[in-house]
């Protein structure tokens, strides 16, 4: 009866030229778009909460879900640090957690582990993904639910396809994925912007303004003012999301083939000097300049690593082409990752800031017990690989077990006492 009355109403008032109230009161009595949609939150999920009016409602919608499944959720926050209001905004978002009975967490971003070639929308972007898979891992967190929507979704492509991006660009934000050993999905690629800012006025959700949306000197902003100047007709924006449906069925054809390549390449990486991917054999020249593109980019994508700009991307493929063996260092990614190339191998691996040791749990549990020390190298070490062998020197032995160049300087050397027992990357030594 009630939903009924809010039909007549809202008809009511539609003809009387309170379009936006009339609209608000028929989605009332309707189903919401916004709602439309379940998660099994017997799966442990978070929320991804900024305070904006998306993400705000998001937490709204997936509160009454937890408590209709009798479910526990977890909202997670980052503080950029980047507002002079940071502090207030985090403050909202806790305290409406605290009102829907929704646990909180925050984790702050430093702004000091920001790359010099690397722009605030960038660093930010990366820096919230890394903060809330941390948060995610700290939790036993499996989801993490994003409010991305419709008009965010078309937003990234016309940015794509201005930065002439291929199918992987232009595929824009798929509604699942996983990455970092979490499964982030987006259930609102099919709600408008202006049907989220409906539901929050008419549940009288609490929400935050970002100044920074309107700076248009951020592409994204820019592309989202000329759309709100000049808005896309119903037609267009159906091309628009058929177009991203092709470019998304174009990338799984492309990312099919490259999977296959790759895995008739692939050989057991080596955790212990921290190598994210290795591969042997590959030959360039067997492919087209787009054809390699996609390998390397899905030969990154499986190690989770951020996608290269299609200059950092054609510069790889440059130093690939021409490869030096003892380079020191052949590709550096912002995020810390690097690609370099020995012998008939690429080799993917996490490098260390300077002055820090890759150091698994394992030996890090042999070197408490057995009371090694860790020493850097120093130079001139010669050890022998097995008692009845000639002694070698350090720098022949990285070569003879195909350890990179660009990885030497981060694996520590292990002493018993002032003898050398343990080499990282080469084994026990005599």
């Amino acid at each position: 009866m009630q939903s009924r009355i809010l039909f007549y109403l809202s008809t009511i008032i539609l003809h009387l030229d309170g379009w936006a109230w009339g609209e608000i009161l028929y989605n009332l009595s309707m189903k919401s778009p916004l709602s439309n949609f379940s998660i099994d939150l017997q799966i442990p999920t978070a929320v991804a909460v900024s305070g904006g009016v998306d993400s705000m409602c998001l937490l709204y919608v997936l509160s009454d879900q937890a408590r209709a499944q009798g479910q526990t959720l977890y909202a997670f926050h980052v503080h950029h640090g980047l507002q002079t209001q940071a502090d207030e905004w985090m403050g909202v978002v806790r305290d409406y957690c605290a009102k829907l009975n929704v646990l909180f967490d925050t984790q702050r971003l430093d702004a000091h582990t920001r790359q010099p070639a690397q722009s605030i929308e960038e660093w930010a972007r990366h820096g919230r993904y890394h903060a809330l898979a941390d948060m995610a891992r700290a939790h036993g967190i499996e989801q993490i639910v994003l409010a991305h929507h419709q008009d965010d979704q078309i937003e990234t492509y016309l940015l794509q396809t201005q930065r002439g991006a291929g199918a992987r660009g232009q595929a824009a934000m798929p509604e699942s994925i996983e990455r970092e050993g979490v499964r982030w999905l987006r259930p609102w690629l099919h709600v408008t912007r202006a049907q989220i800012e409906q539901y929050a006025h008419a549940h009288q959700i609490p929400y935050i303004h970002d100044p920074s949306n309107d700076d248009i000197r951020f592409a994204r902003n820019a592309i989202r003012a000329r759309l709100k100047h000049t808005p896309l007709t119903q037609a267009q924006r159906h091309e628009i999301l058929n177009s991203i449906a092709d470019a998304q069925a174009q990338l799984r054809t492309q990312q099919n083939w490259a999977s296959e390549i790759l895995r008739a390449h692939q050989v057991p990486h080596r955790a212990e000097i921290g190598e994210c991917g290795r591969l042997r054999g590959i030959r360039l020249s067997d492919y087209t300049t787009e054809q390699q593109n996609i390998l390397l980019r899905e030969w990154l994508a499986q190690m989770g690593w951020r996608m290269p700009s299609r200059a950092a991307l054609t510069e790889l493929l440059k130093q690939l082409h021409a490869p030096s063996v003892d380079a020191n260092m052949c590709w550096r990614c912002a995020d810390g990752g690097a690609v370099t190339q020995l012998k008939n191998d690429w080799i993917a691996a996490r490098i260390l800031p300077t002055g820090q040791w890759f150091i698994t749990p394992q030996l890090r549990e042999r070197i408490e017990r057995e009371q090694l020390s860790i020493k850097a190298r120093a130079g001139g070490e010669r050890f022998r690989l097995a008692p009845n062998r000639p002694s070698i020197s350090l720098k022949h032995a990285y070569q003879m077990c195909g350890v990179a160049p660009m990885l030497r300087a981060q694996l520590p050397l292990l002493y018993r006492g002032e003898r050398l027992v343990h080499v990282v990357g080469v084994g026990d030594v005599f």
